[in-house]
């Protein structure tokens, strides 16, 4: 759902141009996906690493600091007088954590849930 506001946003920027009012509205759109995806993604983290919760809890902050220090200068190089920068990134990052996700945790088979084998 939140790769779909994402795409939304994107396309406001492409087809419908530059305004105030429709890129806070679908910023405001992927940003409570995002909001609502957030404590899902820590829990999920902290149930993997639930041998050391203190380790996983680092991993995890300290990733998402790390990560966000690297997109931040991106939309920077694709320019300034859009907010498609902005968008493409975020699109990027979203699209990156759902392969991830399909990589990684693999729901589909139990892995990543308590008792799961």
């Amino acid at each position: 759902m939140v790769l779909a506001r994402a795409v939304a946003q994107v396309l406001h920027v492409v087809l419908v141009g530059e305004s105030f009012a429709g890129t806070w509205i679908t910023l405001f759109a992927v940003l409570w996906g995002i909001g609502m995806l957030f404590p899902a993604t820590m829990s999920l983290g902290q149930t993997l690493g639930r041998a050391t919760p203190g380790a996983a809890s680092a991993l995890l902050g300290g990733l998402q600091f790390a990560l966000g220090a690297l997109a931040s200068p991106l939309v920077g190089l694709f320019g300034e007088d859009s907010s498609l920068p902005m968008a493409l990134v975020m699109l990027g990052a979203l699209a990156l954590t759902a392969a991830a996700l399909c990589a990684l945790v693999r729901p589909w088979r139990g892995h990543g849930e308590i008792g799961a084998r």
